[in-house]
């Protein structure tokens, strides 16, 4: 089915009530003639029906209504299961407040690294500010992947929250795995990432230089 054909669909579906061909036409922005043939082709395959009372009315049928949710169902499993081999963004190193080795050396944390990372990370992470909007959004798209999980756990009445790892190498070079935290007091635009490695040792990084990241799934 053409696309044009299916917004008609979904038109009829926001309004929730008998439209008049003019007013389809109208809202998405189709000529009368163009309108009348649309419809002409929806009512052959049964998804809506007219009726004329003091002019002609366009329903929705039951037939239509389920079409519109097997192409919804359809589009949800793409757009949720869609698979994201790579994707990469950049920043600018930045110092942290001392938060992120305090966290890191925590051994329930610590351990876990161990076994489902398979290493022991450096106490300390690398902090990096994204540069653009692109990388933020990138970032956000990383979420998608499925994450290596570090549960959290509680330790001296203060609770420890789950972390989400994803794989990644830095400069095409140094591997490490960026770390979001679940519940997290970092803006957006701030990445954290470990490694077996002192990062910024390695990278040979101060404040202020720029590092590229690319995650693989």
């Amino acid at each position: 089915m053409k696309a044009e054909i299916l917004e008609v669909l979904v038109e009829l579906a926001k309004r929730r009530a008998k439209v008049t061909t003019t007013d389809l036409a109208r809202r998405l922005d189709s000529s009368q003639q163009t309108m009348s043939r649309k419809i002409r082709e929806l009512e052959k395959l049964g998804l809506i029906e007219r009726t004329l009372s003091k002019g002609q009315f366009i329903t929705l049928t039951d037939e239509g209504m389920k079409f519109l949710r097997k192409k919804y169902l359809e589009l949800k499993d793409i757009v949720e299961h869609s698979k994201i081999e790579s994707l990469s963004f950049g920043g600018n190193v930045v110092s942290g407040s001392g938060e992120g080795q305090y966290y890191v050396s925590q051994e329930e944390y610590f351990l876990q690294f161990n076994e489902k990372l398979g290493f022991r990370p450096f106490l300390g992470t690398l902090n990096i500010k994204l540069k653009t909007i692109h990388d933020i959004k990138a970032k956000d798209e990383m979420e998608r992947i499925k994450p290596v999980v570090i549960s959290g756990f509680r330790k001296e009445n203060r609770t420890f929250g789950e972390l989400r790892c994803y794989p990644c190498v830095i400069n095409r070079k140094v591997k490490g795995v960026v770390v979001i935290p679940v519940r997290s007091h970092h803006p957006s635009d701030i990445v954290e990432i470990i490694s077996p490695l002192n990062l910024r040792k390695a990278l040979s990084a101060k404040d202020n230089d720029y590092v590229h990241v690319e995650i693989r799934a």
